[in-house]
């Protein structure tokens, strides 16, 4: 578990989000047949059509990791809200069984406000929620996208938003 922690990447505005975000990955219970590893997966270099790379979402604190221009976008547009307080990308693994077939999922972001704007709640995200940025063009099940956020949910007791436009990030 530690040497997983260390390709966690967060990005905290004040030192008692940093605090809270400690507790939530310490003390994350877990439902029966979920796995949950914090830090789990490293962001690979590009060598495709994503441009990844480094956003520093707040001053002073460590760079965040991001696979593609859109996260990029979405990490800034958060992080540039006063009332966001933590920004994470890639922070957690889940492993569970569905229909049959064990199955990973790494979610692309997650967030923390301090109190969520009405613009950021109009779209579905909570005090602390799990982001999802994919573009319009790719297609996920309805059904398999259901039950990453039943999974999500079950496990950390937050939502997850699918952050599909580059418009509804940068408004």
């Amino acid at each position: 578990m530690k040497k997983s922690l260390k390709l966690l990447r967060v990005a905290c505005r004040n030192a008692s989000m940093q605090d809270e975000f400690n507790g939530i990955v310490e003390n994350t219970s877990t439902p029966d047949g979920v796995e949950v590893q914090w830090g789990f997966r490293r962001i690979p270099l590009s060598r495709g059509r994503h441009h990844g790379g480094y956003v520093c979402a707040f001053r002073g604190q460590p760079l965040v990791r991001v696979e593609s221009n859109l996260e990029r976008t979405v990490v800034k547009a958060l992080a540039a809200d006063p009332a966001c307080t933590l920004v994470a990308t890639q922070p957690l693994t889940l492993w569970w069984q569905w229909k049959g077939v064990r199955r990973r999922y790494t979610p692309d972001i997650l967030v923390a406000f301090d109190a969520v704007p009405d613009a950021w709640k109009a779209m579905g995200l909570e005090r602390l929620s799990v982001v999802e940025v994919k573009p319009p063009r790719v297609e996920v099940a309805a059904e398999l996208e259901a039950e990453h956020a039943r999974v999500i949910h079950a496990a950390l007791g937050m939502p997850l938003v699918r952050l599909p436009r580059l418009k509804e990030a940068q408004s």
